[in-house]
């Protein structure tokens, strides 16, 4: 079988699609990117080339996706399923599933559960085996802002698609590597509670965290701020982008109170960015962070 190089997100759902495509032979190599970088066109695809979990570029061989943003594009070699609660489902499924593939059952449940945000509070407040892992490899974490780590977010990746398949979650979190990054989660839960509460604002039913003033900004996952919260329906983080060029605002809808049936999706679409229903982010140029904000707000409580 043809071998092919992936390009995906660095997270848990790019390193299930590895490890998949890694059992069927047909992979070579692994560029990590930001899906807005896709978006933009700055990455050079070939028919080499098969991408998970990111923004369609034509000329690849394959790209696999479960975006509610990009279900109206219609491609032969595009296989977006957005009802799949992960990409990595899409892709198992697409290769012929349990009758062809031997990965586990268990990594399988868990990346559908982390990427559709299937989580319980106590998922949220003390993670334990996948759920934890699931943390640790999500950039929205914040992990990847400290670089004291004997070895790289890639490397560690890299060593991941191998180490779990052969070995038990236990096993994978005692690794050294994956220990040391557990370590400085539990490290920074106080400083991360303390520091979502000191930099958010609520209003309405929604809880804007402001985070463009706080260095460092702690490791913490993404849902911790709705169960300080328990009646927002809707965060918004804002901060800064790459080198401080543009304005991040990553929009997510609450995992535990989940009254609001905005697209969010389509919001962020209309500042340049896009995403899920219920997940979604843009960048935007500095200067028109403020006015950018209102509008999703004002989307959000239309």
């Amino acid at each position: 079988m043809s071998k092919y190089r992936l390009i995906t997100r660095s997270d848990f759902d790019g390193l299930v699609c590895a490890m998949i495509l890694k059992e069927l032979d047909m992979l070579e190599e692994i560029l990590f990117v930001h899906p807005k970088d896709m978006q933009d066109g700055m990455v050079d695809v070939t028919d080499k080339d098969i991408t998970t979990n990111v923004p369609y570029q034509p000329g690849v061989h394959l790209a696999f996706d479960h975006h509610i943003s990009e279900k109206e594009m219609k491609y032969i070699n595009y296989i977006n399923k957005p009802d799949a609660a992960s990409t990595a489902r899409v892709v198992y499924d697409h290769f012929g599933g349990e009758d062809k593939l031997k990965i586990s059952k268990d990594i399988l449940i868990a990346v559908d559960k982390s990427d559709s945000a299937q989580y319980t509070k106590e998922d949220i407040i003390n993670p334990e085996g996948w759920v934890l892992l699931s943390y640790l490899m999500d950039a929205r974490t914040g992990l990847g802002r400290f670089k004291n780590f004997r070895i790289s977010n890639y490397e560690l990746m890299m060593m991941l698609i191998d180490y779990c398949s052969t070995h038990t979650i236990d096993e994978v979190l005692l690794q050294p590597d994956v220990q040391e990054r557990v370590d400085m989660y539990r490290k920074h839960e106080k400083l991360f509670h303390d520091q979502l509460k000191d930099c958010a604002e609520v209003i309405d039913d929604v809880v804007i965290l402001h985070l463009k003033n706080q260095d460092p900004i702690y490791a913490g996952n993404r849902f911790y701020v709705y169960t300080l919260f328990p009646e927002a329906t809707v965060s918004i983080h804002e901060m800064w982008g790459l080198k401080k060029r543009n304005t991040v605002f990553t929009v997510g809808k609450s995992i535990i109170n989940r009254s609001s049936d905005k697209d969010l999706s389509l919001i962020c679409k209309s500042h340049g960015g896009g995403g899920h229903m219920n997940a979604a982010t843009c960048q935007v140029p500095n200067g028109i962070a403020d006015e950018v904000l209102k509008d999703i707000l004002e989307q959000l409580r239309a």
